[in-house]
């Protein structure tokens, strides 16, 4: 059994064309996909400082969450 092609996406031609196409892809992407965290950085100097500011951080969350 053969497969029926009904038709075929045109690869972008210009820098262009591949740049508006890009752009195109990514406001799609912002609106399906989950938002994304940005703007902070947590370095730890190990790992005990890593999981100590982790567990600090999810705390805080949760009390968060009760006061509302």
């Amino acid at each position: 059994m053969k497969t029926k092609t009904v038709g075929q996406r045109k690869p972008p031609a210009t820098p262009e064309e591949f740049h508006a196409l890009g752009a195109k892809l990514d406001l799609e992407a912002k609106i399906v996909g989950p938002p994304r965290p940005r703007g902070f950085v947590f370095k730890a100097r190990n790992w005990e400082d890593l999981e100590r500011w982790e567990t600090k951080r999810a705390l805080d969350q949760a009390r968060q969450m009760r006061v509302r």
